[in-house]
């Protein structure tokens, strides 16, 4: 069940924990606290904060959350410095910030990324929505991709440690998922539910 969230449940946390600790994340506990400490309730202060969360026998599984993409915000003004100015105009002068999106490993495969990808979207009144991922064919990116995600740039390493990114638009209100290619064993959601959206380079 997916169900909109007024207040942030604290087992996003233990969520955050489980998602991120994996493969190819491999947060601590140091980057839990960061998050659970001061990214989320920074976020959730924000104009325009939507937080989704997928249950399963009343326990959360997964959630996605994202706010208004405005100036003077670290990520929004990162990512206006690196895009021309008519992506600009375009993409960010109205747009919705795609944050965060997971899913614990045990509860992968069945579906819960894309329905919180399509809840945490749903009825936004922005004209774009915004995001960053890994620049990599990964199950985060063919999801975007389904559901409509355009590359706005990619390669960009924030440094020569850090793997590559691309950051995306999608047109809103959202549209009907593209279906993939069917494929003999494919999975609806593939083998990592876990989704990270903007990276802790937005915090």
């Amino acid at each position: 069940m997916i169900e909109v969230s007024r207040e942030v449940p604290a087992e996003i946390v233990d969520v955050y924990r489980e998602a991120f600790g994996a493969s190819p994340y491999f947060e601590g506990e140091r980057e839990v606290a960061r998050f659970a400490e001061e990214a989320l309730p920074g976020h959730a202060r924000r104009d325009g904060f939507r937080c989704v969360v997928a249950r399963e026998d009343g326990l959360v599984v997964g959630f996605a959350y994202g706010y208004t993409s405005a100036p003077g915000q670290w990520w929004h003004d990162w990512v206006r410095s690196l895009l021309d100015a008519a992506q600009v105009e375009v993409w960010m002068s109205d747009a919705f910030e795609l944050v965060e999106l997971a899913v614990r490993p045990a509860a992968q495969g069945r579906g819960h990324g894309a329905r919180l990808h399509d809840a945490v979207l749903a009825d936004r009144p922005h004209r774009t929505a915004l995001l960053t991922t890994r620049d990599e064919d990964t199950p985060a990116r063919r999801l975007y991709r389904r559901r409509g995600w355009v590359p706005l740039r990619e390669g960009w390493r924030p440094s020569a440690r850090q793997p590559p990114l691309v950051f995306m638009g999608l047109r809103l209100p959202l549209q009907p998922e593209i279906p993939p290619p069917s494929r003999p064993g494919s999975a609806a959601e593939g083998p990592a539910g876990h989704m990270r959206a903007v990276d802790s380079y937005s915090r």
